[in-house]
């Protein structure tokens, strides 16, 4: 099974970049992340008043984000840095998520269309 990439894309309240760059580090749960399996890494950017978290996972996507919303410490992490961003994402379906996956890759060489 390959590994799969998904992306969260979320707008930034206005003025809040810097102190949501500063909080990231000390709020993010890797702890509990490291409990899921599946999720292989994160990486998160922030710029120009956007927000996108790029997670790269191997199996079942929606088995993983429900073990990922139903762990605590994800929950409270997200209850502490939902104030940062414009409409925030609180739905527990994964179809109703600003989501993006992976359609193309290019490894410098060929194009690739990955397979489920």
């Amino acid at each position: 099974m390959a590994t799969r990439t998904v992306v969260l894309a979320l707008h930034v309240k206005s003025g809040l970049e810097l102190q949501l760059t500063h909080d990231l580090p000390i709020e993010f749960p890797a702890e509990a992340l490291s409990r899921i399996k599946g999720i292989k890494r994160v990486t998160l950017c922030n710029g120009k008043g956007l927000f996108t978290a790029v997670v790269e996972y191997k199996g079942d996507f929606e088995r993983i984000y429900r073990e990922y919303i139903s762990s605590p410490a994800i929950q409270a992490f997200h209850y502490k840095v939902e104030k940062f961003f414009q409409d925030p994402p609180h739905s527990i379906q994964v179809s109703a998520l600003p989501l993006a996956g992976d359609t193309l890759f290019w490894d410098g060489e060929k194009v690739k269309v990955p397979i489920g």
